[in-house]
């Protein structure tokens, strides 16, 4: 529940990070938005048609593959009205296609959402009282579960499916009337939802459609690119929003070419989107965003909107190849051998081609395989990867290709990482970036300096994850909190503050400072989110000492040191830790020894696990679920002495 005083610190916030033209610019889409309650129904809105499909969709699936057993699968929880989203189940519809009603349900609860037929603009889903969490009601109108219907018809020629593919489009469409109800709010969400109708339609052909069915479509396709357009993710907001409204235009107006000036717009669209890339990937690859999950999905936005943007003969640039090269190359060095990389910032499980209704743990390992076969460049195949449509549109190398040990920095984006071949193998990320990206850092978290660590492949020092974004605000703060990452935290008290579930009240700066790789890998680098509160900088070393022992040091530089500090690691679940003794922990797999940490320094260890209180020992591995899990704290006082800890793998 959000109070009067969170709005007002939301605004204030917001307001901080603003330069005079985003000012002017929020002004005039305040204006917009007023006036925009005129536009009603889907009668004001018209492309002439027919229906463009597009070339380059035909999906070559073995009949009895793994592949094939999933599309059927999926499309037959679909045919059954099971769906299952981001945490949430939403109840059965009593058909198929589902009423109008189906598309305002909360899963929370069953009901509909607040005040789902006013206009959008006047649901406060921010800082509304008693309403649920919007993610997941947006989710599920992004039809993105349409994809393996339309990939069963064109395994089976199923006409069934086909069918029902058109039913639950045009259920959608007579259930959401232009800018009335929730599902209209944010711009983002109209294009991912505009690009599964167009993919769809692209994969089964329109030639089942009837002149009405068409024509209703069209209206769908014009209405959604109207809004977009006039409400654009500009300044502070211009992040994966802004490519996925570019993309939807480069496809609405290349499905529905009859949409007014639908060239111009489209060459327009496609050149800014391009723009894009090269903003929201740095020169050394990292996503600007800092938090990988993120990126892929902004890729593969942009993967799809080039199908469509190649179908109407629109190139790639040079420049923005060059980065999509640079981010799969760097995706390649977050990863572990089995695909997996840290879930570093937010992730929501977004992505554009959704196979499963369920989170895709080596989602970014997938991004990057289609990336190698856009680029024509199977060098940058991941090591592994689980098969998905994305591998057929994108022509994605069968072949995976090994990782390569070694010490990496990435400068711009503020990552380096070590990996060992072992024995035993690990690979350890140390985070000294920039909180996110823009001045409101939407998606980072406060987790400066902080380290993720795979031993044989496997995830130990993991991430908080995400959990939610809009329902509960101490859980959106306390997973974004200093206090769950794998950092010291000085007073309990964040490195960047929050102010609001996207904002940042105070962001702190951090940078490396050497990082040399003989006669061992070592990393050094501190921040200064703690300098205007207790007057000291945090500063850490990494040095990988042996092959399997790695000692961490953590300074405060400057200030009276009479604080309390903790030292954390965040365990995966399936793991156990276990106090050897006040200074030791050893950490399990059913049993066998992973790794053992020991504190040299002034401080003493203990375990938190799944404690609601303080939001401590927690981990949400997919978005809106969250599980206990261990978390270690070495805590005290360093009294002007270092704290040093080391790891020894076993």
């Amino acid at each position: 529940m959000y109070l009067l005083s969170d709005r007002l610190a939301w605004y204030r916030a917001r307001l901080a990070a603003m330069g005079p033209a985003e000012m002017i610019h929020r002004l005039v889409e305040a204006a917009k938005k007023a006036s925009g309650r005129r536009y009603s129904g889907w009668d004001a809105f018209s492309a002439a048609g027919p229906l463009r499909t597009i070339s380059g969709t035909s999906l070559h699936l073995i009949p009895g593959s793994d592949l094939a057993k999933a599309v059927t699968f999926e499309a037959n929880n679909v045919r059954c009205g099971i769906f299952a989203l981001l945490g949430a189940r939403w109840p059965r519809p009593s058909t198929m296609p589902p009423s109008r009603e189906f598309w305002h349900i909360d899963p929370a609860d069953g009901k509909l959402w607040p005040r789902c037929d006013d206009y959008c603009f006047d649901i406060d889903f921010r800082h509304g009282v008693g309403t649920g969490e919007i993610k997941r009601l947006w989710e599920i109108n992004r039809l993105q579960f349409l994809l393996p219907l339309a990939a069963e018809t064109h395994l089976n020629n199923n006409s069934t499916a086909r069918e029902l593919l058109t039913g639950i489009t045009l259920s959608w469409i007579d259930g959401n009337a232009p800018f009335r109800g929730p599902n209209w709010t944010s711009p983002i969400e109209l294009a991912l939802r505009l690009i599964s109708v167009a993919v769809s339609l692209s994969i089964t052909g329109t030639a089942h459609l009837d002149e009405a069915g068409q024509d209703k479509i069209l209206r769908f396709f014009a209405a959604h690119a109207f809004w977009i357009e006039r409400y654009p993710s500009l300044y502070s907001s211009a992040n994966n929003h802004r490519v996925a409204e570019l993309a939807g235009l480069v496809v609405a107006t290349t499905v529905a070419p009859g949409i007014s000036d639908a060239q111009h717009l489209r060459e327009q669209s496609w050149l800014a989107l391009l723009a894009e890339i090269e903003r929201q990937i740095l020169p050394d690859g990292t996503g600007a965003e800092q938090a990988p999950n993120y990126t892929a999905f902004m890729v593969e936005i942009a993967l799809v909107a080039a199908l469509f943007a190649h179908d109407a003969n629109l190139p790639f640039s040079t420049g923005a190849r060059e980065r999509l090269a640079l981010w799969a190359e760097h995706s390649r060095w977050l990863m572990s051998e089995d695909g997996s990389i840290p879930a570093i910032g937010d992730s929501d499980d977004g992505r554009v081609l959704a196979l499963s209704q369920t989170a895709e743990p080596r989602y970014v390992a997938s991004v990057v395989g289609a990336v190698a076969g856009v680029l024509g460049r199977p060098d940058l195949a991941p090591p592994a990867r689980d098969p998905h449509l994305r591998d057929a549109l994108f022509g994605s190398p069968d072949q995976p290709v090994p990782l390569q040990p070694g010490v990496r920095s990435f400068k711009d984006g503020g990552l380096s990482i070590v990996r060992s071949s072992g024995p035993p193998a690990f690979t350890l990320v140390f985070d000294h970036g920039p909180l996110g990206y823009l001045s409101i850092a939407a998606h980072g978290h406060a987790d400066a300096l902080a380290i993720w660590l795979h031993v044989r492949g496997r995830p130990v020092f993991v991430d908080a994850g995400t959990y939610l974004y809009f329902k509960n605000r101490h859980w959106r703060d306390r997973f974004r909190s200093t206090s769950v990452h794998n950092t010291l935290v000085v007073a309990d008290t964040d490195s960047s503050r929050p102010a609001g579930p996207f904002n940042w009240a105070t962001k702190a700066k951090a940078r490396l400072i050497s990082a040399t790789s003989e006669p061992f890998p070592r990393l050094v680098a501190e921040h200064d989110g703690y300098v205007e509160r207790f007057g000291c900088r945090h500063r850490r070393s990494v040095e990988v000492s042996e092959a399997s022992s790695i000692v961490i040091v953590d300074e405060l530089i400057g200030g009276e040191y009479r604080e309390p500090v903790s030292l954390n690691f965040l365990i995966e679940p399936s793991l156990k830790a276990v106090v050897e003794n006040p200074t030791a922990v050893r950490v399990e797999e059913n049993g066998t020894p992973v790794l053992r940490m020991e504190s040299l320094g002034p401080l003493t260890a203990r375990i938190v696990r799944g404690d609601e209180a303080s939001g401590l020992g927690w981990v949400s591995k997919t978005f809106g679920s969250r599980v206990p899990t261990d978390q270690i704290q070495f805590k005290g006082f360093l009294g002007g002495s270092p704290s040093i800890l080391r790891v020894t793998i076993i």
